[in-house]
């Protein structure tokens, strides 16, 4: 967690009694796959779409069954990568499956499959009380797959089963760079893009050019569709000069009006993620009336779809009390506890006696979590107690 002073509004704000804080987390490095000699292990380099794509194509293409035994790595991670290329020029997706350890815990087994290996669950198509028709069904029991072992003599992984044959349609050459799986842009592509877009120039015209630079649709590996929404997550999720900072300036302009009002909010890659704020009334409101407090959660409500989360409470008049509101990344147990957290730290850490919730798993546990002693009521139970 950090902080800075009011001259500076991309991290953490203060003032008097307000105090915005932020914690900063980045994503996990890409894996550094090791480049081997040899003619096989060639096969295995990750190079960029475009002129060089080709040549690593038809060296995957000429292995024979015998050279994919014989093929030794490193790395559990550079096993995977390998039968990712291969699946993607043979025209299918590959998946990881099972995984095998030794008596010390240590990963010495992974096997690969097609994505369309196994059947779907019954309990899925046999469902009474279905709305919609299942989607189409993929996976027909294809029997592809490979299988690594760990050598500790060699310290190698090596290729202990192969099987090449699907039962199955393969997806044409020409269109393999269709399937969600395989369209990626790479950082390249995005620098790219958002210099032309920062330049004015319209997302299909930018299509139209990248289509053009990189030699057809065949070799571009995204489409209009991936730019599209590029540009609009960008749009979205940026914290400076975006939506998110013009809501922090808000904030921090009505605190200059209401010296109680606090607010905190944390960044993920620059991101604003979670915020949670509350004005002086709904302090002083809470302070009185925190005996019970109504946390709900109005489900993507916003047009940035995040669920936006609303603590409340009742007065001695019996009128509803707004103690304090928060926009949420997502659902999840680990958001719900920090931003209870958030709202305690609002409020002094003075717990309720009682909390009313639907029946939302992730947020029972979180509330089970950071208020172990307060009281835990569904609000299913107390509408069924007025209509009865």
């Amino acid at each position: 967690m950090g902080s800075v002073h009011k001259n500076s509004t991309k991290s953490s704000v203060e003032f008097d009694d307000l105090s915005f804080e932020y914690s900063g987390s980045s994503e996990e490095n890409d894996i550094n796959i090791s480049q081997k000699k040899g003619t096989i292990d060639e096969a295995m380099k990750m190079v960029d779409r475009g002129d060089g794509f080709g040549e690593v194509e038809k060296k995957l293409t000429e292995l024979t069954r015998d050279d994919i035994w014989g093929i030794e790595h490193d790395s559990v991670e550079q096993c995977v990568q390998f039968y990712r290329n291969y699946a993607k020029v043979h025209g299918f997706v590959a998946r990881c499956d099972e995984k095998g350890y030794d008596f010390n815990g240590n990963l010495n087994m992974r096997q690969m499959v097609c994505n369309r290996e196994g059947t779907r669950r019954k309990k899925y198509l046999e469902m009474e009380n279905r709305k919609r028709d299942h989607r189409p069904i993929t996976r027909v029991m294809c029997q592809a797959r490979i299988r690594f072992h760990y050598d500790m003599k060699l310290r190698k992984w090596k290729v202990t089963a192969f099987e090449e044959t699907h039962n199955h349609d393969l997806i044409p050459p020409k269109y393999i760079q269709f399937v969600p799986a395989y369209r990626v842009m790479t950082e390249a592509d995005k620098a790219q893009a958002n210099s032309l877009h920062d330049y004015g120039v319209r997302t299909c015209h930018i299509m139209g050019f990248m289509l053009k630079q990189k030699g057809g649709p065949g070799k571009i590996g995204f489409t209009k569709k991936d730019l599209y929404n590029h540009f609009d997550k960008s749009k979205r999720a940026k914290v400076k000069d975006g939506d998110a900072y013009a809501a922090l300036s808000y904030l921090i302009s009505k605190a200059d009006e209401d010296p109680l009002l606090q607010g905190k909010f944390t960044l993920k890659d620059n991101k604003l993620e979670n915020l949670v704020w509350a004005d002086g009334a709904s302090i002083i409101d809470y302070q009185c009336f925190s005996d019970v407090l109504a946390f709900d959660t109005t489900y993507q409500k916003n047009k940035y779809n995040k669920p936006l989360v609303v603590f409340s409470g009742t007065n001695h008049h019996g009128q509803t009390c707004i103690f304090g509101c928060g926009l949420l990344a997502d659902e999840k147990h680990e958001t719900y506890v920090l931003v209870l957290k958030m709202f305690l730290e609002i409020m002094g850490n003075k717990y309720p006696t009682a909390v009313v919730t639907d029946g939302d798993l992730a947020m029972r546990g979180a509330i089970r979590e950071v208020m172990p002693n307060a009281t835990r009521v569904k609000l299913s139970k107390i509408l069924s107690f007025f209509m009865d």
